[in-house]
């Protein structure tokens, strides 16, 4: 018997257990795969994890900030991604993303608005003074930016292609967009806005994180599938597991809010609306992970694109639903002779689906992409392939998209993933959501767990 049931071991799944540990609940985590983390095992940034989060956790030496990262074109220049870089308009554009990021990122910290017709009209009013507060300057530019498109906004500040390049594709991650994208700017402020200087090493989080709910008390489970979330009497009774059972009158999932409504509560318990805002949640992913052996000197952590017209003509091709049509921007992280490398144009719904023909045209697609910024790089040995279908597999993510729904104006804030849902608390008794799929939203910030084990705390 526990008093909450943590559905899923990821980043945030271990956040909210250990923060719930320390408010003396007893906490079960169970995780499917054989180790925890989720995806902090695919995403290379760790950048935006919340300081706050590595504050309530005790992280603050659990292990080293992640080093600067490098961007690569195919003419193989690089360029150092360390707040140092020489082109005329960075500094100024800077300084206008720093004036602002403040009150964005006020947003971020803080539970989604109420936008219910019964809600009060403080905490709106409350959200919009920040705005206000940032002077009608910066307000009526902020207002410019936010809907217009990346490449535009970054080219009338930024000279450099490769720059450009560089900043865009991070921010784009997640999305349903390229550089040409209406709104596509809203995700670069957004990412920046999740930046606030503590992250970690994607890399040693998962043990990190680990150590941080072990040691206050929770129990973790690994190995282990939750088939069902049980419902007796109309609220929550604890989970079906495929090797037994765990009763608890609290279960708070983040395996993402279509997996929870759609597949682990039986349809009897899901109102009709709910069934419906969750099958429309947009999941499309474009993910692919490559594990190569490679004998070539690279950067721990580096980007390879070449300016932002590659990136649009890779979206072109995730549009599409086709495998690439041009060399595909890479991230790239290398520890010693091992070499992981994220292709975010790989779209799940490719046409004729994920054969093992289209594999191998994806992996030779990303050797010689590969190869034209690191020369011998196309010599690599594969040790493992991951297209979008896989990773839908492995970590449970629907249309294998690592944040459980696309970042976009439409999905965000109270929105994400609904408005009755993006306060954490169900329509069904002790039935909890949280992950990236609640806001506010994807990445490696902790900030989903953060809020929901706090919101749950408050209400218990």
């Amino acid at each position: 018997m526990a008093d909450v049931v943590v559905v899923g071991g990821g980043h945030n799944g271990l956040i909210a257990a250990t923060l719930l540990a320390k408010a003396r609940r007893r906490v079960q985590v169970v995780e499917k795969r054989s180790e925890v983390g989720g995806i902090c095992h695919l995403l290379m940034d760790g950048s935006t994890l919340s300081g706050e989060v590595v504050k309530a956790l005790g992280l603050e030496t659990a292990g080293e900030s992640p080093a600067p990262a490098v961007a690569i074109d195919h003419a193989q220049r690089r360029l150092t991604l360390d707040g140092t870089v020489s082109d005329p308009g960075y500094a100024g554009w800077r300084a206008w993303v720093d004036s602002v990021k403040p009150a964005l990122s006020a947003q971020l910290n803080a539970p989604a608005p109420d936008i219910g017709s019964a809600a009060p009209v403080w905490p709106l009013a409350k959200a919009g003074m920040a705005v206000r507060k940032l002077g009608k300057t910066n307000m009526m530019e902020l207002l410019r930016v936010a809907p217009s498109c990346i490449d535009d906004w970054l080219s009338e500040h930024l000279t450099d292609p490769l720059l450009r390049a560089a900043l865009m594709m991070p921010a784009l991650q997640g999305t349903w967009m390229g550089p040409r994208s209406p709104t596509s700017a809203a995700a670069l402020l957004l990412r920046e806005a999740c930046r606030d200087g503590a992250g970690l090493d994607t890399a040693d989080l998962p043990a990190a994180l680990r150590s941080a709910a072990e040691g206050a008390g929770v129990e973790i489970t690994t190995g282990a599938t939750v088939e069902r979330i049980r419902v007796d009497g109309g609220k929550i009774a604890g989970v079906e597991l495929d090797s037994g059972a765990i009763d608890a009158p609290v279960v708070l999932s983040t395996v993402g809010p279509k997996a929870t409504f759609l597949r682990l509560l039986d349809p009897r318990h899901v109102p009709g609306k709910t069934a419906h805002q969750m099958e429309v949640v947009r999941v499309r992913g474009t993910l692919a992970r490559l594990e190569l052996e490679i004998d070539a000197e690279l950067p721990a952590h580096a980007f390879i694109a070449n300016e932002p017209l590659h990136l649009e003509r890779a979206f072109d091709d995730v549009k599409h639903r086709r495998l690439p049509t041009v060399p595909p921007p890479l991230e790239v992280r290398a520890t010693g002779g091992r070499v992981s490398v994220n292709v975010w144009s790989a779209p799940w719904e490719l046409r004729g689906g994920w054969t093992s023909e289209a594999r191998d045209a994806l992996v030779k697609a990303v050797l010689d992409s590969l190869d034209q910024a690191v020369p011998g790089a196309r010599g690599a040995k594969v040790l493992d392939v991951k297209t979008p279908a896989d990773l839908e597999a492995e970590f449970g993510l629907d249309g294998g998209h690592p944040f459980h729904g696309e970042l976009a104006l439409d999905q965000l804030g109270p929105m994400r993933p609904s408005m009755q849902l993006s306060r954490y608390a169900t329509a069904i008794p002790g039935l909890w959501l949280s992950g990236a799929g609640v806001h506010p939203g994807g990445g490696i910030s902790g900030r989903p767990g953060l809020l929901a084990a706090r919101a749950l705390i408050a209400a218990t």
